[in-house]
């Protein structure tokens, strides 16, 4: 067994909870003899473990070569694999599979009209859940039977068979299209962030109405869930963002129109809820906000109990975003900066299963939030991991450039003026080479660097003249983008009033819809 195996094998046993444990020994032991239970010795052996370590296991299981231990790894491997289907065996997905390899089963048996009904039994869970590749290829199965057995099972057999089989793989095209079509827009997000200007605008609107997939008559609920979701990404692209919050809603009103899919597939709906709120945080709809984060915190509470470890995963990481989202909206970045603790502490149990992308957008919301409170030594901490992160993949260049803009600020205001010249000459190179300068960083910069000769007792002016410009800036839905990584305008006011940052955010909030 590789390293790669072995690591797949540790992580495998310590995401297990004690009902599945409990349950894999009890299939072990009734399934296999004392003699050949060597396999759950070492399940046990690491299950102790907190870090993967082959000392242990050779004094404890003595004898094993190489071979043998490779083999017995790649055993208990697939040993676990096979209890917790079996312990999951209610799983619609996993219950129409089962129902499919048993008629399997059957038809080597020759019995035909058993392998049938096991067949009709599989299509109603699976045309229930539209689990249109799962359906074709029972419907498949059944013309397989129809054609080499002569079962006289009902009249138009042959018929009906055809027509569902010619339905499903149009509608299963239309899936597909569309879902390549949304994973190609949001690894287009992933890379570059939002548009720059009217020339990436171009490029992603040629993009898409080139790619685009033709309306069809017929989708499945996923590949109408696919298809909102195409649009969700174009416009939040384009920053157009009351036409994305428009598909936002009807990616999550699916769910309500078909509401055993919110318990069938939760992760997809509570994702929908993400982008929705995602949309409302950028535009400032603190009362809405806070209404869908109501619905998604009550969808969360009422059907925890049910997630697996992964869609658990991804549940708290969608309910801390907006958790952080809405400390933001209400200006309490002192609360959010202590809360950030305890939100890091639960983020920080989820390492392994979190992707770079997420954890560099919350470290740089917990950077802005400790920037807000005042916490300027935090701040820096945050900014930094985000800075040493590789950009070798061009994963969120934008997070990285903002990050680099945020530390500017830092600096400045723990009065860094030395340590400040050197920082924007670097933050203006490495933007530079990200070809993201736009007017808002080129002001930000020049503006720091005049200051670092200016005297500080009067500095307001200068906050006066920049305010004013980056308001002129900000009338340029090109320039939006910067605005919505790090709300400089509220910094200025709360330099030119000298109010705190988040009491100048909440008086902005008060009221708006």
């Amino acid at each position: 067994m590789s390293n790669k195996l072995t690591s797949q094998l540790f992580k495998l046993v310590k995401s297990l909870n004690k009902a599945e444990k409990r349950h894999f020994k009890i299939y072990a032991k009734r399934n296999f003899s004392k003699k050949t239970l060597k396999f759950v010795q070492l399940f046990d052996i690491i299950d102790k473990m907190e870090e993967y370590n082959e000392q242990p296991i050779t004094q404890k299981i003595p004898g094993l070569s190489s071979s043998v231990f490779s083999n017995l790894k790649a055993h208990l491997y697939e040993q676990l694999l096979i209890s917790l289907r079996l312990l999951n065996h209610t799983n619609s997905h996993i219950r129409t599979a089962e129902l499919i390899s048993f008629a399997y089963v059957l038809l080597q048996k020759g019995l035909y009209m058993q392998s049938l009904t096991q067949l009709a039994r599989a299509k109603k869970i699976a045309e229930q859940n539209q689990q249109d590749m799962l359906l074709l290829e029972i419907v498949e199965f059944e013309k397989r039977i129809e054609s080499r057995r002569i079962t006289r099972s009902y009249k138009q057999r042959a018929d009906n068979l055809t027509s569902s089989s010619k339905e499903l793989r149009e509608s299963l095209h239309g899936d597909s299209e569309w879902s390549d079509f949304a994973l190609m827009l949001y690894d287009f997000y992933l890379k570059a962030g939002h548009i720059k200007n009217e020339k990436e605008y171009e490029k992603v609107k040629a993009f898409f109405y080139a790619k685009k997939p033709k309306e069809r008559l017929r989708l499945s609920f996923y590949g109408s869930i696919s298809r909102q979701k195409s649009y969700v990404w174009y416009y939040y692209i384009t920053q157009e963002f009351a036409m994305c919050y428009k598909h936002a809603l009807k990616w999550i009103n699916k769910f309500e129109e078909a509401p055993h899919f919110k318990q069938f597939d939760p992760e997809l709906y509570m994702k929908g809820l993400h982008n929705a709120l995602s949309v409302l945080y950028y535009s400032n709809s603190l009362k809405r906000f806070r209404k869908l984060y109501n619905t998604l915190s009550l969808f969360i509470e009422q059907n925890k109990d049910n997630f697996s470890i992964d869609v658990s995963t991804q549940a708290l990481i969608i309910q801390e975003t907006a958790h952080l989202n809405l400390f933001f909206l209400e200006g309490r970045f002192t609360a959010g900066a202590k809360e950030a603790k305890l939100i890091e502490e639960r983020f920080n149990s989820l390492q392994g299963n979190v992707d770079k992308h997420r954890t560099m957008v919350f470290r740089y919301k917990i950077a802005c939030l400790m920037f807000g409170s005042g916490n300027y030594e935090e701040s820096i901490s945050y900014i930094n991991k985000i800075i040493n992160e590789p950009i070798t993949s061009s994963l969120r260049e934008d997070v990285q450039g903002f990050a680099r803009i945020l530390n500017l600020l830092v600096h400045f205001e723990l009065g860094n003026d030395e340590l400040l010249i050197s920082q924007i000459r670097s933050t203006y190179r490495f933007l530079l080479k990200l070809e993201d300068l736009q007017k808002v960083q080129k002001e930000v910069l020049w503006f720091l660097k005049r200051l670092t000769n200016t005297d500080r007792s009067n500095l307001k002016p200068h906050f006066i003249k920049l305010k004013k410009r980056l308001e002129l800036i900000a009338k340029d839905k090109y320039e939006l983008r910067p605005f919505l990584y790090l709300d400089l305008i509220s910094w200025l006011e709360s330099k030119i009033e000298n109010e705190r940052l988040e009491d100048i955010i909440r008086r902005k909030n008060v009221g708006i819809i």
